[in-house]
């Protein structure tokens, strides 16, 4: 029996907040590939590839960066959530959770000014171990190196969904793409991606999501039919 262990991480200090559970695995590490630059704050968007935050991510930390956890989080627009007042795809909000370089045993956080396209400050994250020996735990089994990370290879999988959601929802987003730490439902790293959009038939709001592994490419779940 392998013995899991779920740890909260709460951010202390200005700049940041982040919470996530985890459980005890080791991540799956996978090649990926290179982005091109960051060039600008305002051009943020997810036309420029569901990657666009973590090669901001890499460009500000170095790709040999060790993270937890990256939420980057797009605009639905107006006409599918009225709360959206950004264009559809604009960045909204790009974090991150990695080891810290001077102290493996901590973890730091940092958030993205998508006004100015400048990261904040790190704050400390605490890591408070429950269900759990905390004595027992180790960062490095709930962290990967970005380089290993491929949210690049997301963009065919999206590309191919435009026929069958363009069926389900008279318009629709993408409106997010997370690296997940391992946690209750997998013992390794996934990429999220999350779609929001109107129903055909109603027009209601529904929202979905898929998950893969690391590599981008290979499908772990498909939950974007509502």
């Amino acid at each position: 029996m392998v013995a899991t262990a779920t740890f909260g991480l709460s951010a202390c200090g200005e700049g940041n907040e982040a919470t996530s559970d985890a459980a005890a695995g080791a991540a799956t590490q996978v090649g990926a590939e290179g982005g091109p630059q960051v060039a600008g704050a305002a051009a943020l968007n997810i036309a420029d590839g569901p990657d666009v935050c973590f090669r901001a991510i890499a460009q500000h930390l170095g790709p040999d960066a060790k993270v937890a956890e990256i939420n980057s989080f797009f605009s639905s627009g107006e006409a599918i959530d009225s709360s959206d007042d950004e264009p559809q795809g604009q960045l909204t909000v790009c974090s991150v959770q990695y080891q810290d370089p001077a102290d493996a045993r901590k973890l730091l956080g940092t958030s993205m000014n998508v006004q100015t396209g400048e990261f904040e400050a790190p704050s400390r994250i605490d890591i408070t171990v429950t269900g759990g020996d905390a004595s027992e735990f180790k960062l490095a089994d709930y962290i990967i190196p970005l380089a290993q990370v491929n949210a690049a290879g997301l963009a065919p999988f999206m590309e191919a969904q435009k026929g069958p959601m363009g069926k389900i929802y008279s318009s629709f987003a993408w409106s997010g793409v997370r690296l997940m730490s391992p946690g209750v439902f997998s013992d390794v790293h996934v990429l999220r991606l999350d779609i929001d959009g109107r129903l055909a038939t109603n027009d209601i709001k529904e929202s979905g999501y898929a998950e893969f592994a690391v590599d981008g490419t290979t499908l772990k779940s498909n939950n974007l039919e509502p």
